[in-house]
């Protein structure tokens, strides 16, 4: 077995795993940091998405909320 191979990320140098990329349970943990760590609130804010937008994943329920949240709070981001 092959251990898996470490990058160093340039940002904060510390190490992390090849291969984990941004998934959808990231958008959750990120929702939950946008919530300041209320993990209820952030649930119920995914399921009011999913109401809203029925054909929504959880996954893609928790993006569209991240999305609305940082669009919310900085307000000076161009749009095209």
């Amino acid at each position: 077995m092959v251990a898996p191979m470490r990058i160093v990320n340039p940002k904060n140098k510390r190490p992390r795993r090849r291969g984990t990329t941004g998934g959808a349970g990231d958008y959750e943990a990120e929702l939950v940091r946008l919530c300041r760590g209320n993990r209820r609130k952030a649930e119920r804010l995914i399921e009011e998405e999913l109401a809203r937008s029925p054909g929504l994943t959880p996954a893609g329920a928790a993006l569209a909320v991240v999305t609305r949240i940082r669009h919310e709070r900085d307000p000076h981001v161009s749009r095209l």
